[in-house]
């Protein structure tokens, strides 16, 4: 269901650039509001550009979203404190912290719409380890910092 959220909003943020970039020609006066004129095809164009923004957000998730399994000293209850200072450095907010099991959200309204509220960083205790699931990009620097500073 999560993914299926998550590329519904992807559509609709990819929808949202289009429409103001279609805008923004038709504003300048560099085209007028005429479908048949914006596009070569006119609304056949219009529906294969919804098709392929269809298709990258139907893939967007599976590529953007991650869970990976640092390799760190000690468990996440050891390192409970270190987490969270580390977090905030990258600008994260306990959202929840439980046994086994911390969530983080961004501090900046705007950086949380930039991503369309997708920013969730979730760290659990696993048998192996801990591991560390959200943004692909965000979960890459801290596993990363993470590995440098409680790293074996």
């Amino acid at each position: 269901m999560r993914y299926l959220i998550r590329s519904l909003k992807t559509f609709l943020y990819f929808l949202a650039i289009f429409i103001i970039i279609v805008a923004v020609v038709v504003l300048s006066g560099m085209e007028e509001f005429d479908i048949d004129s914006l596009f070569r095809d006119g609304y056949k164009s219009l529906v294969q550009i919804f098709i392929v923004l269809a298709l990258i957000a139907a893939v967007y998730p599976k590529v953007s979203y991650a869970k990976l399994f640092p390799r760190i000293n000690g468990n996440l209850s050891g390192n409970r404190i270190q987490i969270t200072g580390l977090m905030e450095e990258f600008g994260y907010v306990v959202e929840n912290d439980s046994l086994g099991k911390m969530t983080f959200r961004l501090k900046s309204k705007s950086a949380r719409f930039s991503r369309k509220y997708e920013d969730r960083v979730t760290i659990e205790q696993t048998e192996n380890g801990v591991s560390v699931e959200g943004l692909r990009k965000d979960i890459v620097r801290i596993v990363s910092r993470m590995e440098y500073r409680m790293g074996e």
